[in-house]
């Protein structure tokens, strides 16, 4: 485990059930009702996965924010398996980039503007990615495949979405250096994204299941072993 997520965890867990992580909870649901009824921040963070909840939760922990460190942290526990996401994919070849991230995106959530819309997850995730970028001299890669992003059960969270198109533009850029064809990155995309069955994939480019299984298969394994992040 990274030593940045250890210091979190643990900070967290004297928070989460904490006596003055509940008077906070109180103290914010008096202004924002949508907070109602959670007995600790580890319900905050558990009503938080339901992607129905979460717009209207973050967007009340983003309005606190600027005013109240431990809103602004809650919100930021919340944003910490996307960040990893992004340290994985956006600095996969920078052993700092986990850190770097976390500041940046606290740095972004004490100062988010209470008058922009759109979903706080997501804009904190692309802030973030965009700032840790400038940071290292990277410009953001273009996407050229017309591709269909959005999701196809209607069921995923906003943050889900960005995480899956930043997904979406490294793969690109891997077929653009070569490691993967088109069609080829299509299909996994269409399998591993879209959640379309391999068989019926298959049927469409008239080969065997078992065939393109392997072909996708050989494709994923060059991906694991190519520096994206570049």
């Amino acid at each position: 485990m990274e030593p940045i997520l250890g210091q979190l965890d643990r900070e967290w867990a004297e928070l989460a059930t904490s006596p003055r992580g509940r008077r906070a909870l109180t103290r914010w649901a008096q202004l924002h009702p949508v907070l109602e009824g959670l007995a600790d921040l580890d319900a905050l963070l558990e009503a938080r996965r339901d992607p129905n909840r979460a717009p209207a939760l973050l967007a009340a922990l983003a309005g606190l924010a600027p005013d109240d460190q431990l809103a602004a942290r809650t919100l930021l526990q919340s944003m910490v398996p996307g960040l990893i996401h992004l340290a994985r994919s956006t600095g996969n070849d920078d052993p700092a980039a986990l850190v770097e991230l976390v500041s940046l995106a606290w740095e972004r959530i004490r100062t988010y503007p209470r008058t922009r819309h759109g979903s706080v997850a997501a804009n904190v995730l692309l802030d973030t990615r965009k700032r840790y970028r400038q940071h290292r001299l990277i410009e953001a890669p273009t996407s050229s495949l017309p591709i269909d992003t959005d999701p196809v059960d209607g069921h995923s969270s906003p943050e889900q979405v960005v995480l899956g198109r930043l997904l979406i533009e490294d793969l690109d850029r891997a077929r653009r250096q070569g490691a993967i064809s088109a069609p080829m990155l299509r299909v996994i995309l269409r399998t591993r994204v879209g959640g379309e069955r391999l068989a019926e994939v298959a049927a469409e480019h008239d080969v065997e299941p078992r065939v393109l299984c392997q072909q996708r298969w050989r494709a994923e394994l060059r991906l694991r072993h190519l520096p994206l992040a570049s």
